[in-house]
């Protein structure tokens, strides 16, 4: 009778991960067809996006010059901005219905796991899996709404003030005398300070953008950005990387974020100093490096401070524990810093 019971019960699993399984082919057939769509959205976006800049520059030069065609190239600027504001809204509607199925999938994964009877530590823990990966996904929400935000307002306020400027500095070089001359120099000034923090405004909303990474992968996200802030700050970067498939996208959004957290601080206290990732691929463990080639620093002197000089290296551990990961930060005044991450890959089977 036992013997029989027992039969049953395995019967009934064998046919409980069968069902598991046929959603999970499912759900991950519909989680790629999003990606593919996502990445068609985007490109078209990135296409809006060049052209906006292109028509930005022809309605400028035709304002300064007092050209005809001025008009015309303001109604198709305020065409552009409206097709990249609706794009950029399927867009985040899109990655933000991706990353809820990845989420039913993940949520799946795990159940197939305990039915399978796999899995031990606390990384293993369903609950703590699943908070976690609604914390990273919850930080990520906020940083698109932010984005969003920033994008609407702060940007726009200096877009515009910029094209007024254009306008305002071309008057000033048509008149005569000392005070329009002086007039003209201070414009020009105010012009260029305004183009530099709406220049910085636009790589802080880039930088909140999740850089492609659900869509493209950790690697070829990261060869993207690590590309683009090199050209941005004339920095020599160079990108070590193991091929290696796909982790969990929560996994690859916090190396992705640290990665940026890291240059971001090079650019702040090492200034023009080459810089190198390595992202090594183990059976066991991911480590992540990155190092720059600036002045150092003492971290125990570091650690006895308060308050937001230690912010990036406190955010950064933040985000590694939140994947398992440890964290650690190595540097010396005078010969550089580099920082670590290890994450144990969980072994099933």
């Amino acid at each position: 009778m036992n013997s029989q019971d027992g039969q049953e019960r395995s019967a009934a699993l064998r046919e409980a991960r069968d069902i598991v399984a046929e959603q999970l082919e499912q759900l991950r057939a519909l989680a790629e067809h999003e990606r593919q769509e996502i990445a068609t959205l985007a490109a078209a976006l990135r296409q809006a996006e060049r052209e906006l800049d292109e028509v930005t520059l022809q309605y400028r030069t035709a304002v300064q010059r007092r050209r005809s065609g001025a008009e015309p190239l303001n109604r198709r600027m305020t065409e552009l901005r409206e097709q990249c504001d609706a794009l950029s809204r399927d867009v985040d509607a899109r990655r933000s219905g991706l990353r809820q199925i990845e989420l039913l999938i993940r949520q799946i994964e795990m159940s197939s796991s305990a039915l399978s009877n796999t899995g031990t530590g606390a990384t293993s823990d369903p609950w703590a899996l699943a908070l976690r990966s609604q914390v990273i996904h919850g930080r990520e929400e906020e940083r698109m709404r932010l984005a969003r935000e920033v994008h609407d307002g702060p940007a726009q306020v200096l877009a515009n003030s910029l094209m007024l400027l254009e306008t305002c500095y071309s008057l000033a070089q048509q008149q005569t005398g000392e005070h329009a001359e002086k007039l003209a120099v201070m414009i020009g000034r105010l012009r260029d300070a305004t183009r530099e923090g709406l220049s910085e405004v636009r790589r802080f909303i880039a930088n909140l953008r999740p850089g492609q990474v659900a869509e493209r992968g950790l690697v070829e996200a990261l060869r993207d950005y690590l590309r683009a802030y090199g050209n941005t700050y004339n920095v020599p970067v160079v990108f070590e990387a193991d091929a290696a498939p796909r982790q969990a996208d929560e996994v690859e959004i916090v190396l992705y974020r640290i990665v940026q957290e890291a240059l971001q601080n090079a650019h702040k206290y090492a200034r023009g100093s080459p810089i190198t990732v390595r992202l090594a691929y183990r059976s066991d463990t991911i480590t992540l490096s990155v190092r720059d080639e600036g002045p150092g620093f003492d971290p125990r002197e570091v650690a006895r401070r308060a308050g937001k000089s230690n912010w990036g290296l406190t955010s950064m551990r933040e985000r590694a524990e939140l994947i398992g990961a440890r964290l650690t930060v190595a540097s010396r005044p005078g010969y550089g810093t580099e920082v670590t991450v290890v994450l144990p890959l969980e072994q099933t089977g």
